[in-house]
């Protein structure tokens, strides 16, 4: 019976020690970093300012914000590498806020919008959005918190089976990459049931799943070969995010 106890409390103690060993090594070998052109939009100038440390914080330097913007990062995804496409979006009068996450996969804290709206109390309207896996997080805060936010705007993701947003009545706006003739893969059509009837789907002809962010690296395989500059999808991207927080935010 010694025998047997401890036979199970090694594998109390170990198994989870050989998990945790897993995820860091998984996120080091695997984890997407910033180009040196997002590196490049972390520098402040006189039309935005920017925080960097465990969230990165992107405002408008010379007015007081309109509205928030959270953003969770896909899996595996150095926030760093939105900096790009959130500048942007700063720089047209909104806080704007990509949350790391622990070992990188947002499902292990999809609740972390409240900890930034709990920094943020003088915000009164915010939009949740979310690239890839932090997506389907950003989808499932959206289902457990639609009061407390305005929208929700995806890139490249859906709501889980057992977040469906169906019958939300939240303001969706879902920006995807697309075949050149601006279909929608079919993984995307095929839950097009999770979203609300008048979701906005906004294509990316030619587009990648990993050119919503400025990459270098990432265990992420392409559907397809790039039929468009990345430059060129992320003007794409902060125009459809910010048609989308002007329709979804009051002045």
């Amino acid at each position: 019976m010694k025998k047997i106890i401890k036979i199970i409390a090694a594998i109390v103690i170990f198994v989870p020690l050989l998990m945790y060993g897993w995820l860091l090594y998984s996120t080091k070998v695997n984890l997407a970093s910033p180009t040196q052109e997002a590196l490049a939009a972390l520098v402040e100038d006189d039309a935005v300012r920017v925080e960097t440390g465990d969230w990165l914080v992107m405002r408008p330097a010379t007015s007081e914000p309109k509205a928030g913007l959270i953003l969770y990062p896909g899996a595996n995804c150095d926030i760093r590498g939105y900096a790009s496409v959130l500048r942007s979006v700063a720089a047209q009068g909104y806080l704007v806020i990509a949350v790391s996450m622990p070992f990188d996969f947002s499902i292990f804290s999809p609740n972390k919008a409240d900890e930034v709206r709990a920094a943020y109390p003088e915000i009164s309207q915010w939009v949740i959005a979310g690239h890839s896996m932090g997506g389907a997080m950003a989808a499932r805060f959206a289902f457990l918190n639609e009061e407390n936010l305005a929208g929700l705007i995806l890139w490249d993701s859906y709501p889980p089976a057992a977040n469906s947003l169906a019958d939300s009545k939240l303001p969706v706006v879902h920006v995807h990459r697309a075949t050149l003739e601006g279909l929608a893969p079919q993984s995307f059509t095929e839950m097009k049931y999770l979203f609300p009837a008048n979701s906005q789907w906004v294509p990316v002809p030619g587009g990648l799943h990993m050119y919503f962010g400025s990459f270098n690296g990432g265990g992420y395989q392409e559907t397809w070969e790039a039929g468009i500059e990345r430059d060129a999808q992320h003007a794409i991207i902060v125009t459809a995010t910010l048609d989308g927080l002007a329709q979804m935010t009051r002045p």
